[in-house]
């Protein structure tokens, strides 16, 4: 059962526009690729960006001045799967001798995978890409300028 104050159907006089994701996917496709940063990410960056910008379009959460935020996001995404398939190549920790005997240790790679993972989580925070995260990003969860048409 949902809870929560139901939205506003209809608003005598004023015109009431289809919800973003009703409209054709087509329009979506065509709004990402309209902002997509050909210049500024290299081409697996891109297939992140293809990958993720249309749905983001189609929520209404790809604007022309998040393109920065989406661009670092496609750039942790590649740099979290590089570093993935490099540790799983090699192994992801080291044996070393001291004066407390044989020991493991995670290679400095793994620091900055994990540096990368907390960046990642921050971004799918802010683009509402977690379930959790979209749940906060819908109206009336606390958004400060809900009514400020009415005003």
């Amino acid at each position: 059962m949902a809870r929560g104050k139901k939205p506003e159907l209809a608003i005598p006089g004023k015109h009431i526009a289809l919800p973003l994701h009703d409209e054709p996917q087509a329009i979506h496709i065509a709004k990402a690729n309209d902002l997509r940063p050909d210049d500024l990410l290299s081409a697996d960056e891109l297939k992140v960006w293809d990958r993720i910008a249309p749905s983001l379009a189609m929520l209404g959460r790809l604007k022309p001045h998040f393109v920065d935020a989406l661009c670092e996001y496609c750039r942790i995404v590649r740099r979290i799967s590089d570093a993935r398939k490099d540790l799983d190549e090699k192994d992801w920790t080291y044996a070393t001798a001291g004066r407390n005997g044989m020991q493991r240790k995670s290679h400095p790679e793994v620091a900055q995978l994990n540096d990368d993972w907390r960046k990642w989580r921050s971004l799918v925070g802010e683009f509402g890409l977690a379930p959790a995260a979209e749940r906060g990003m819908q109206s009336g969860q606390g958004d400060l300028f809900d009514d400020f048409d009415k005003f």
